[in-house]
């Protein structure tokens, strides 16, 4: 028969064992020392001093009316805190902080703002017993906007001999607007946005430099110039610790560009002409022979003449020689001269034109398929042909050939754009555009 050992007798051997007897001892020492100090531990208070406050106005009826901070005291707080000893003891200032009391502020002006203390651990077990001084001041105002021209400025910045130093721009077009957020009574005063930067320099090529924000009222006085270090300085250099002012930025980048003046003779430029024309073979006018041009020093020197847009030939006819065309600048050069068109006139006082009908074997197919095969459907009648008198009257429909651009075309029926020379008369044109249709197979 198993004889069962009585449970005295098992708690004496967990006891016998000294490693046990160690951790309970602890464990039971931890207990009795919190028990005292729960129950038998005074209360006492702790003192902190140089705390500050916090205003928050955010997710408040204060900012949903539009209102924002301008001003507040800079003050320190003295606070003294009550609890339990055990509790009191751990606390650093790091456990808790200061906010005011926004709730009463319900329009511009000047308050004396209740501070109160909130917990900012998870330590409790002890009550804010005084926060000296009790009100901080803060003064509110109405937040507005304002959106400005930035007119950038680098002082010193000169060209070098025979260049000319334009005016500066602002690099990035979308930093030419500055926008302005701060109190009504601050903002209403800005008027001018400028950006600012001291060069110095004889340049000799386009270049770009930092600048920084000038704000100024609309007498030019300097309110706020914001500085290269970071921080604010007013009209007459001193720092200004908080103007309650946001800028969509601070610091933007300047080009100064540097440029050279040429004159240059004007050319006509045409299009659609007949592979063995060029420009020189027709005759032309034009009411402005030559401009000045303005641009960076590399490119107009590059240039030999400012041409024009071009012009379709195909639309020259003696119904219709007289163009007006814009220049075709490089990117970089303008005119100095505002002349926004310029009047072409092509000579055809000594040209005539003709009209001939072309059979359908006379139109040939370019970058045809082989594996296809094409065909007109009908003769091509009504070719109007431009060109020298002594040459038109030699002409016949015999002399014409056309020709119909068929890349990338596959079977089907089309009607397409068909381009008319002349092998034999080399300085004859095609007046006006002509469709033929055509199957391919």
């Amino acid at each position: 028969m198993k004889i069962k050992m009585p449970f005295k007798l098992k708690i004496s051997r967990i006891f016998a064992n000294k490693k046990f007897v160690i951790a309970f001892s602890l464990v039971l020492s931890f207990a009795i020392w919190i028990s005292v100090m729960v129950n038998q531990n005074p209360i006492r208070e702790k003192v902190f001093t140089d705390v500050t406050a916090t205003i928050s106005i955010e997710n408040t009826a204060v900012s949903n009316s539009g209102l924002g901070v301008v001003a507040a005291s800079s003050q320190k707080f003295t606070v003294t805190l009550s609890g339990p000893n055990y509790i009191i003891s751990t606390l650093s200032q790091s456990d808790f902080f200061l906010s005011a009391d926004v709730s009463e502020v319900t329009a511009a002006g000047s308050y004396a703002l209740r501070v109160y203390g909130n917990r900012n651990s998870s330590v409790t077990g002890y009550t804010f017993k005084s926060i000296e001084p009790s009100t901080i001041n803060v003064t509110f105002d109405y937040m507005d906007t304002k959106e400005l021209t930035v007119k950038p400025k680098l002082i010193g910045a000169s060209a070098a001999e025979g260049l000319i130093a334009e005016d500066p721009v602002v690099t990035n077009t979308e930093q030419s607007t500055l926008t302005v957020k701060g109190p009504r009574t601050t903002v209403e005063k800005i008027a001018i946005a400028e950006s600012y930067a001291e060069v110095n320099e004889t340049l000799s090529a386009t270049q770009t430099f930092d600048s920084y924000v000038i704000l100024k009222d609309k007498d030019g006085n300097v309110l706020y110039r914001y500085t290269p270090e970071g921080y604010v300085v007013d009209g007459q250099d001193r720092t200004v610790t908080d103007n309650y002012l946001t800028l969509s930025y601070q610091s933007l980048k300047v080009t100064q560009p540097i440029s050279k003046k040429v004159t240059l003779p004007v050319a006509a430029a045409f299009t659609n002409m007949p592979e063995q024309m060029t420009a020189k073979d027709i005759p032309y006018s034009i009411d402005v022979e030559e401009v000045t041009v303005l641009g960076a020093p590399d490119v107009v020197n590059s240039m030999k003449a400012v041409t024009l847009s071009p012009i379709d030939l195909t639309q020259v006819s003696l119904a219709s020689k007289v163009f007006e065309v814009s220049a075709a600048l490089k990117d970089g050069v303008k005119l100095t001269e505002k002349i926004d068109y310029f009047t072409v006139t092509v000579d055809l006082s000594d040209y005539a034109e003709r009209t001939f009908n072309l059979n359908r074997d006379q139109v040939k197919f370019k970058d045809l398929d082989s594996k296809y095969t094409a065909t007109v459907d009908k003769n091509v009648n009504n070719v109007t042909v431009c060109g020298k008198k002594d040459v038109i009257l030699k002409m016949t429909a015999a002399d014409l050939s056309a020709q119909v651009d068929l890349s990338d075309k596959t079977g089907g029926k089309y009607t397409l754009e068909v381009v008319f020379t002349s092998e034999k008369f080399k300085d004859v044109w095609q007046v006006g555009k002509s469709n033929i249709e055509i199957t391919i197979e």
